[in-house]
């Protein structure tokens, strides 16, 4: 039975009295309806309408049937809540059906007036106004704007005289864009409060929160939930949990009622977009953080409360883990997140640390991060209090640094990391603290000049003794723009060091120009992926070329302009694949971000590169590469169940070492390269990449590797004896799933996902 939709501003009809009211209905009951509710009605507007079941279902003589115990209600009531602010079921004055509730904030009667506050009759007689033609208006229109809150329940009822909606059982509430779906559910209209107990769903836009009970004011749209769990899409939160209220509470309400966030199935289709690491080699890729991800992360909090400013939980726990209990945890008593800016979100923690296994607790340094346009800041959640390095040439081995952010000018930030060098300190100062040599300083800048235009600035001082200074000093400036579907950079270095095989480190003196870079562009069907860049620049660098030098130099700068254009052709051939683990935490994801499939691939490359130089120098090559790649197992077992492996061997045909400098001289014509990575004992590896230049017999670069490998995280330690430099490294996985996940504190999963 549809109940009557009530506007908000409807002026009183013409010819009805306030103090000679229509009779009123006080509570209807509804089983197994979809209703719509105005919100916020006063007293004249709710005088001045009349309420009554339809002509269909009103009873023929005014009394109830024999099975109905009382008039206009179930044979069983569910309880409404303790709260005075909705008033008491059962009327506690004998004198007065209705009465007033105990806080004037909730209903809608005037004190003082009793013949507002119980209706004349329960049942309508002939005469109350009912079929008077001058009292119906049911047929007049609406104003578009009018807010309505939709309810879908097994049982419904409306107290008019108060304006309290009761539903119960499965029921699902739509107001604007929002839905909350529970056991019980109490609205009142007048003040636009609501308050929901028992399986408490909120779905706001991508988010999905559940929680034991709730409250929610819709005109503010704030409220908050007791013992609140689910899990959020970071890319949009602060953008879900804004507010649109009041003038969008009738957004999208025209569309069903979806019963989605309810009854959703265990957790299944596990996958891991990408994930961040932490370390002093940004050019080194660690497993599981080839790629950026936006994924999603857990959350339980004792109270979660959110408003037009932001949202904030009590006892917050956070997890990237989609599987209980979490490898990897983020705790804090207090937690806030909150918008900056368009682009810019703040989240702050009270005493956070991050909690590994349930076991070990470590704290982090910083009590707030910033998000940029909902990215994951580069240090969110690195445990290492300091960063591990080593570094032979700039730095002399062995030092410590942390990064900082400081200065945040819109979307441009800029941090600053000190470093202090261990080998140094103990070595050529003797242990003297007040060296500045033992100091030094790396700073960096990064910002969005445009959509689609980017600056990057690095400065770094490998020492603060300023006699040294030309020689400590560092920097780079680049600033990209995307043009259609390739970048072009423009880009100025001082003193850049460049890794050219076996001729070791190189400095360039400096380097102005500009490079446009080609996106990898599949030919067709074939397989093949083709790529290109050109590139002008004015170098000064090292050079041994007598003609360039003056007499008696061996090895000196000189300054040149260098145009340079390359083709690179590609294809990758799967000789054999195998079957992976299903990605529960037991098995495909025990010590993996993803499952492992057994393979056995070969790919095979050319490449072509010309470079002229304005010495009427040139320098061009004709490479053809083929490598081998596999792996077998699937790291789901704790010993050598996983092996993965690489031989590859590349061969120049025509061209030379014909360039005038030595950072891009090709003296490496002929290379065979190879490696392994081996589990040792659960989450531990092991592994080493080498490389030789057949023709000389010189090696071009060795590698050794130790990594701890966990499915949300993971820390490597690696180092190069033939470059002098390595790093401790800490990976952070990234995770999507579908379905409902576990508590916390379950050690039992109700299911075992499987991959899609």
């Amino acid at each position: 039975m549809p109940l009557p939709l009530i506007p908000l501003d409807l002026p009183p009809m013409a010819g009805s009295q306030a103090t000679d009211p229509p009779a009123l209905v006080s509570t209807m009951w509804v089983d197994q309806s979809v209703e719509e509710y105005a919100l916020g009605i006063d007293d004249a507007i709710a005088e001045s309408l009349e309420v009554s079941p339809s002509e269909s279902e009103r009873p023929e003589s005014g009394s109830p049937e024999p099975d109905d115990p009382e008039p206009g209600r179930p044979e069983s009531d569910s309880p409404e809540p303790e709260n005075p602010e909705f008033g008491s079921p059962e009327p506690e004055n004998p004198e007065s059906d209705s009465p007033e509730p105990e806080n004037p904030e909730f209903g809608s009667s005037e004190p003082g007036n009793p013949e507002s506050d119980s209706p004349e009759s329960d049942s309508p007689e002939s005469g109350d106004g009912l079929d008077d033609p001058e009292a119906e208006d049911s047929d007049r229109p609406l104003p578009a704007d009018i807010p309505f809150v939709r309810i879908l329940a097994d049982q419904q009822a409306l107290d008019v005289p108060r304006q309290v909606v009761t539903a119960n059982g499965n029921v699902l509430v739509q107001f604007g864009a929002d839905q909350i779906a529970a056991e019980r559910i109490w609205i009142n209209l007048n003040n636009r409060y609501l308050r929901a107990e028992g399986d408490v769903f909120l779905s706001r836009n991508r988010q999905v929160v559940e929680g034991d009970t709730a409250t929610y004011n819709l005109l503010q749209g704030a409220g908050s939930l007791t013992q609140a769990r689910g899990s959020l899409e970071i890319a949009t939160l602060a953008d879900d949990f804004s507010t649109a209220f009041p003038n969008d509470l009738s957004t999208d309400s025209a569309n069903p009622i979806e019963d989605r966030i309810q009854g959703q199935g265990s957790i299944s289709q596990v996958t891991s977009p990408g994930g961040i690491s932490f370390s002093l080699n940004p050019a080194t890729t660690m497993f599981g953080a080839e790629r950026p991800g936006t994924g999603r992360i857990r959350f339980e909090a004792s109270q979660l409360s959110f408003d037009a400013d932001g949202w904030y939980g009590e006892n917050l726990r956070l997890t990237n883990d989609p599987f209980s209990p979490p490898e990897l945890e983020l705790r804090g008593n207090r937690v806030s997140f909150a918008p900056r800016s368009d682009n810019e979100d703040e989240l702050c923690i009270e005493n956070p640390r991050l909690v590994f296994d349930q076991r070990l607790s470590l704290p982090l340094v910083r009590p707030c991060y910033q998000f940029q346009n909902g990215e994951l800041p580069a240090n969110f959640l690195n445990p290492l209090l300091i960063n591990l390095g080593y570094d032979n040439r700039d730095r002399d081995g062995l030092f410590i640094d942390r990064e900082f952010p400081a200065l945040e000018v819109g979307r441009f930030q800029v941090s600053v990391a000190p470093q202090f060098y261990l080998s140094r300190w103990l070595g050529e100062s003797g242990g003297n603290l007040l060296d500045p040599a033992n100091v030094g300083l790396v700073t960096r800048a990064r910002g969005n000049l445009g959509p689609r235009t980017t600056a990057l600035g690095l400065v770094s001082l490998s020492g603060l003794d300023l006699d040294n200074f030309t020689s400590r000093v560092r920097a780079n400036l680049r600033v990209q723009q995307l043009v259609g579907t390739h970048r072009l950079s423009a880009e100025y270095t001082y003193r850049d060091r460049l890794f050219n095989g076996s001729l070791g480190f190189q400095n360039v003196q400096s380097s102005m120009g500009l490079l446009l870079e080609s996106p990898v562009i599949p030919l067709g069907d074939t397989g093949f992926n083709l790529s290109y860049q050109l590139s002008g620049q004015y170098v000064t660098a090292n050079t041994d070329r007598q003609d360039l030098l003056g007499p008696g130099t061996a090895v000196g700068l000189t300054s040149l302009f260098r145009a340079q254009g390359a083709v690179d052709l590609s294809r990758r051939f799967l000789l054999w694949q195998g079957q992976a683990k299903p990605s529960t935490a037991t098995e495909g994801l025990r010590f993996s971000p993803r499952p492992l499939v057994p393979s056995l691939a070969l790919t095979a490359g050319l490449r072509g590169v010309a470079t002229y130089y304005s010495s009427n120098n040139a320098q061009e090559s004709l490479d053809a590469r083929v490598r081998l790649l596999g792996q077998v197992g699937h790291l789901s077992r704790n010993y050598f169940d996983y092996t993965q492996f690489n031989l590859g061997f590349a061969q120049g045909f025509i061209g030379g070492d014909d360039s005038p400098f030595l950072f891009d001289r090709q003296v490496d014509r002929s290379i065979l390269s190879g490696g392994i990575v081996q589990q040792i004992y659960g989450p531990i590896l092991m592994g080493f990449q080498t490389a030789f230049n057949l023709s000389t017999g010189r090696e071009i670069d060795t590698s050794f590797s130790l990594e701890y490998r966990r499915r949300t995280y993971g820390l490597t330690l690696r180092y190069s004896p033939t470059r002098e430099t390595g790093f401790l490294g800490f990976r952070l996985s990234q995770f999507d799933w579908v379905g409902q996940t576990d508590p916390f504190d379950s050690t039992t999963p109700t299911a075992d996902p499987q991959v899609q």
